[in-house]
């Protein structure tokens, strides 16, 4: 009951959330992608391919769910501070949303069989850019450029644990979502002339897989006695199609105008990942990431984009964790994380490769047992003030409630 009491209280409080903008480069491709959803992996350095968890959900790695222990819950909210500035100017944009919820059931722990569901976020579009112009045809006039909306995620996916330890994952998953694009041009008070506004709303949907693997312990193989538990992760999902169903209104003083409408088809490129993460000492867990998407092979209607590029990323994380602690002190169970990444993200704008470094750090605090409350911090910097760019420092904060229950016990007869 207890439990059910912090539930609704988180989400309660997950509903009051507001959005006052984003990343001005959400305006190409798909928007912003997000993180996969897990706290323990957003706090080192956002990946963790190789990581098995009993404790926590995460779809980055479907094959991480073999060592589920209980049946767990869980949800977090993400708050986003970026701070943009050209040449001229800068602003910042706060944003505060839902990272999603999951379900995991661990179903047999001698085959590592274990059933989890959730909805995440996957991309999100939320830009606002005003543009001033000054013509001798005309009077002088504004330009404005905004978007909202994003793609979500409704996964379902299941381990198994193979032969020799290996780990096997596999999921299912349904992209849905909608993106409105809109430009307007207003003209100074008193002008004669008339404004007008433009705008596109699209809707996608879609099927996709993805499929892990988890290696069985490699230091015993290695003959290494210093480090433990080594293991490779890798991670693949092809290519998925969307279909996108298009409006286009065009907006004056006259009325709404349909302009077209129409269906097309997006896809999104194929995505592969490999990691290793090891222990020391039992409490110190290391992971090695690297993550690759050719966002150059993107396409809408057939068409590629010339703003975005192949992505990669490559991270670092570290945990501190002493799981064998059995002390009634509560500091001696909470865990830190940290790490660090570099990213070439997908965008290209004036030719110019838009780059990212990002430093991490978290905190779980434990709240009863298997159960937990977990913080991570995200500062990113990326773009450049050159070449008519932007460039951006950006702010995370994840909250995340991480809880786990006994629910199936199977019983000796």
């Amino acid at each position: 009951m207890r439990q059910l009491k912090i539930i609704i209280l988180f989400l309660f409080s997950a509903s009051l959330l507001f959005a006052d903008g984003g990343s001005i480069y959400s305006r190409f491709g798909l928007g912003e992608l997000h993180s996969p959803f897990s706290p323990r992996r957003f706090a080192m350095g956002d990946l963790g391919l190789a990581l098995s968890d009993k404790d926590y959900l995460s779809f980055v790695n479907p094959a991480s769910l073999n060592e589920l222990r209980f049946t767990r819950f869980e949800t977090g909210v993400l708050y986003t501070g970026d701070n943009a500035q050209n040449s001229a100017s800068s602003v910042f944009h706060t944003n505060l949303h839902f990272t999603g919820m999951m379900t995991g059931f661990p179903i047999d722990h001698d085959y590592g069989i274990s059933f989890a569901i959730g909805l995440v976020p996957y991309s999100d579009v939320a830009y606002n850019v005003l543009q001033n112009q000054s013509n001798t045809l005309t009077d002088d006039y504004t330009v404005k450029y905004s978007g909202e909306g994003g793609i979500q995620k409704f996964v379902m996916g299941a381990s198994y644990r193979l032969p020799f330890d290996f780990a096997l994952g596999v999921t299912y998953d349904y992209y849905f979502g909608r993106i409105g694009n809109n430009s307007s041009v207003t003209f100074v008070s008193g002008s004669t002339m008339q404004n007008a506004s433009y705008a596109r709303e699209t809707s996608y949907h879609g099927i996709g897989l993805s499929a892990g693997l988890i290696s069985s312990n490699l230091s015993k193989v290695l003959g290494i006695n210093d480090l433990k538990d080594i293991r490779i992760g890798l991670v693949f999902s092809p290519e998925v199609t969307l279909s996108a169903d298009s409006v286009d209104n065009s907006i004056s003083t006259i009325g709404t105008f349909v302009n077209s409408s129409g269906s097309s088809k997006t896809k999104l490129p194929y995505k592969l990942g490999v990691g290793a993460s090891f222990n020391l000492i039992d409490k110190y867990t290391f992971v090695l990431d690297y993550m690759y998407q050719p966002f150059s092979q993107f396409t809408n209607n057939g068409l590629k984009s010339s703003n975005l590029q192949d992505y990669y990323k490559m991270s670092l994380g570290f945990e501190f964790r002493d799981t064998q602690n059995q002390s009634d002190s509560f500091w001696d169970h909470v865990a830190y994380r940290t790490g660090i990444s570099y990213e070439q993200t997908q965008y290209r704008i004036n030719g110019f490769g838009i780059d990212q470094f990002s430093v991490y750090g978290g905190v779980a605090f434990p709240i009863s047992f298997d159960n937990s409350i977990d913080l991570g911090f995200q500062y990113g910097k990326r773009g450049t003030t050159s070449n008519n760019l932007v460039s951006e420092n950006i702010f995370k904060f994840n909250v995340t409630l991480s809880l786990g229950e006994i629910w199936f016990l199977r019983t000796d007869r």
